[in-house]
């Protein structure tokens, strides 16, 4: 058995799965009986399963083979800038446990990671049986140092390296990732992008992300910050960006955008529905406040959601004529909050600017994963991983 190849094998079934022997034969263009080989020593120490029969069209049926639920447990935390999410999920991740607890930013570095060792002691004690850890962070992450570049949410948190503080407290394994690229890599497996080759997920909440999947693979970059949609320009003489640039689509299309803009619009007199709504307190303002009162014809929440959407779309353009993906995925509370209010002035913009050949055949649908996506992704990157080390064992 040769060096690699058990994974090389077996990988697919646990991103793809269930696939059958002859299946992994033509994938990896080798013998059937190199994969059975594999495929029986896989089954010996549990890390696949036969489960049921691929269809036939009058042939023998072909046994079909998915990874093993019970080989282990992974969680997956999701650092965000409203909350802080922990998953603990089977191999294949199903979802076991799932918490939350607010970010609080404000209370510092230290409180934060603290938060986390609680969290994560907790589910350790009351799940044994984990065996890797999978981070997803906002902000620009170094994924091959495990560390956190930047992220101004927080005082001190730069160059923060969550790997090696993780790794040295549990001595587990641990994978650190961008949030939006851990959705992205949730929904290939459970939503929307699930059997496409080239794919783009676009984030919207209190900021914008995107994920690039070219032909199965995750695209990074040279220095991994490929994705960086919410800071592509679409107001050229814009407001001032916190990233240095002026009119970022950030600053005109994500829930903090919206609902500053319409605060904005209601201390400066402008009539609406959501004066009765929150009365004195407008700080009680939320994206689904807003949808709502657009759903019920409110113009100004109409107009402030239909111009982001139509910024989306100018931007969403320049990424369909660059990169002519399969689909565009749109994910994060914006999107799944107003749906067709933003989508509409969204795909007229998009269609209006792009190239039509690019856009006659493309899908562009919001995601029906829910806020654990994330945290799931990380658990899918933690198990992957798990895979190639029994994988290497298992050849010896």
């Amino acid at each position: 058995m040769r060096k690699g190849n058990a994974f090389n094998l077996l990988g697919p079934i646990y991103t793809s799965g269930p696939l059958s022997r002859a299946d992994l034969a033509e994938m990896a263009k080798v013998a059937s009986g190199h994969v059975s080989v594999i495929v029986r020593e896989a089954l010996n120490r549990g890390l696949v399963l036969e489960r049921g029969f691929a269809p036939s069209n009058g042939g023998r049926h072909r046994i079909l083979l998915e990874a093993n639920p019970e080989l282990t447990k992974l969680i997956g935390i999701d650092v965000g800038r409203a909350h802080v999410r922990f998953v603990v999920t089977d191999f294949v991740g199903n979802v076991l446990t799932y918490k939350w607890h607010p970010t609080e930013p404000h209370k510092g570095k230290e409180h934060l990671l603290q938060l986390m060792h609680v969290e994560l002691k907790s589910m350790l004690q009351q799940s044994p049986g984990i065996s890797a850890i999978g981070i997803s962070h906002s902000g620009v992450i170094d994924p091959h140092a495990g560390k956190v570049l930047l992220w101004p949410m927080v005082d001190g948190w730069e160059d923060t390296p969550l790997r090696q503080i993780f790794e040295e407290a549990y001595g587990l394994p641990t994978f650190v990732e961008d949030c939006v690229r851990a959705m992205a890599i949730a929904e290939r497996r459970f939503g929307h992008a699930k059997g496409l080759d080239t794919f783009v997920f676009v984030s919207v909440v209190m900021g914008i992300g995107s994920a690039i999947f070219i032909d199965h693979h995750l695209h990074v970059g040279r220095d991994g910050l490929a994705g960086e949609l919410g800071h592509t320009t679409v107001a050229e003489n814009g407001d001032l960006c916190s990233c240095g640039n002026r009119g970022c689509l950030e600053l005109c299309s994500s829930a903090t955008a919206i609902v500053r803009r319409v605060h904005w619009e209601l201390e400066h007199g402008v009539s609406s529905s959501l004066t009765r709504e929150v009365g004195k307190n407008i700080d009680k303002l939320s994206v689904e406040l807003i949808v709502a009162a657009a759903k019920s014809h409110d113009r100004l929440s109409e107009k402030v959601l239909s111009e982001a959407g139509m910024h989306l779309g100018t931007a969403l353009a320049s990424v369909v004529n660059l990169l002519n993906p399969e689909k565009v995925i749109l994910g994060g509370k914006v999107p799944q909050a107003g749906n067709e209010i933003l989508l509409e002035p969204l795909l007229y913009n998009l269609r209006q600017r792009a190239i039509p050949l690019a856009v006659r055949n493309l899908a562009v649908v919001v995601s029906q994963l829910g806020e654990e996506a994330a945290p799931l992704g990380m658990v899918l990157t933690a198990g992957e991983s798990v895979l190639k080390t029994r994988c290497r064992e298992m050849e010896g």
